[in-house]
């Protein structure tokens, strides 16, 4: 029997990406089958692109191992803001402003708004950042958050 993959919870901490993204609302960690763990999580379950992120994977930040891009002297790099106009445009999620809220803030604070903004209004389960309906009750959420 295959081992069964360890999710970072939702609530913690590392359940956000370096490039600002909650891995919690994303489809692949929701899945019910072989979940991916989070982006910083094992390689287990994760997709081929997940694992060859250039974001993830950036020389700058495993060289000084940082823990967001904020913290990176090229911040934002052209990879984040490509990687930011396409989940504004395609998910309404702002990766550079995630970030920023977290450098201006606390993660702690960042990750209580998260919380917020991400659970169902009408059933409370978590919210999928790559479909507008939520996977349990089909409530449509707002198109900005």
């Amino acid at each position: 029997m295959p081992a069964r993959t360890t999710q970072i919870p939702a609530d913690d901490p590392l359940i956000i990406a370096p490039c600002g993204l909650n891995c919690g609302v994303c489809r692949a960690y929701l899945r019910t089958r072989n979940p991916c763990p989070g982006c910083r999580g094992g390689p287990e379950n994760k997709s081929n692109s997940c694992l060859a992120c250039e974001i993830r994977n950036c020389p700058e930040r495993v060289a000084d191992q940082p823990d967001f891009c904020f913290t990176c002297s090229q911040f934002p790099c052209e990879k984040l803001q490509h990687l930011d106009k396409r989940y504004r445009t395609q998910y309404g999620v702002n990766v550079i402003s995630n970030l920023e809220s977290i450098d201006q803030s606390t993660l702690e604070h960042f990750m209580q708004e998260e919380t917020r903004s991400w659970l169902c209004q009408k059933c409370g389960t978590h919210l999928c950042m790559h479909q507008p309906q939520c996977m349990q009750c089909g409530y449509t959420r707002p198109e900005t958050r």
